[in-house]
């Protein structure tokens, strides 16, 4: 792997896109609900709504760490949404949700751009590397939760199915 690539590979900036099937104007207060951030983002970390611009999130680190910090909504009127964690953090982040229309009238596009500054600077992110926390797969992760909220009202999981081979008893 080149130098260039490695370096990629850890660096804490994330982007995603994903298109639903729904206007804006109806996927922007979905998003902005307190209540949709702490289901959208249960594989990363637990988030605990404050009120509507602010939230504790509390991730779960290598080796057992934990990170700690709060985000706020900068202008929950804008188009856009944008936010950042509150100076002393644990893990520094700021991030953003584009909506576009979709081409064809297919609905919305929603780009997700969220950089975290990982404790450690390189090391850190190298450390996360390791451990299998990749900024980029969280992102993508949370987007698929998302879309699924938006068009079913839920978030498919395979708990607590026992067939689903965590623990389950059909091998």
């Amino acid at each position: 792997m080149s130098a260039p690539a490695a370096e990629a590979e850890l660096d804490g900036s994330a982007r995603a896109a994903v298109t639903i099937g729904r206007p804006a104007d109806e996927l922007r207060p979905l998003w902005l609900d307190p209540a949709t951030q702490s289901r959208i983002w249960t594989h990363f970390a637990d988030v605990t709504p404050l009120d509507d611009r602010t939230a504790d999130w509390v991730a779960r680190g290598p080796a057992g760490g934990e990170y700690r910090w709060q985000t706020k909504v900068a202008d929950p009127n804008s188009s856009d949404i944008r936010w950042s964690a509150v100076n002393g953090a644990d893990m520094p982040n700021i991030g953003s949700l584009v909506f576009r229309p979709a081409p064809g009238d297919r609905g919305t596009e929603l780009h997700l751009d969220v950089h975290f500054d990982p404790p450690g600077g390189a090391v850190g992110a190298a450390i996360g590397k390791l451990f299998h926390i990749a900024p980029a797969e969280i992102v993508r992760k949370a987007l698929y939760k998302f879309r699924a909220l938006a068009l079913t009202g839920e978030i498919p999981t395979t708990e607590p199915q026992p067939a689903a081979r965590r623990g389950g008893t059909d091998r």
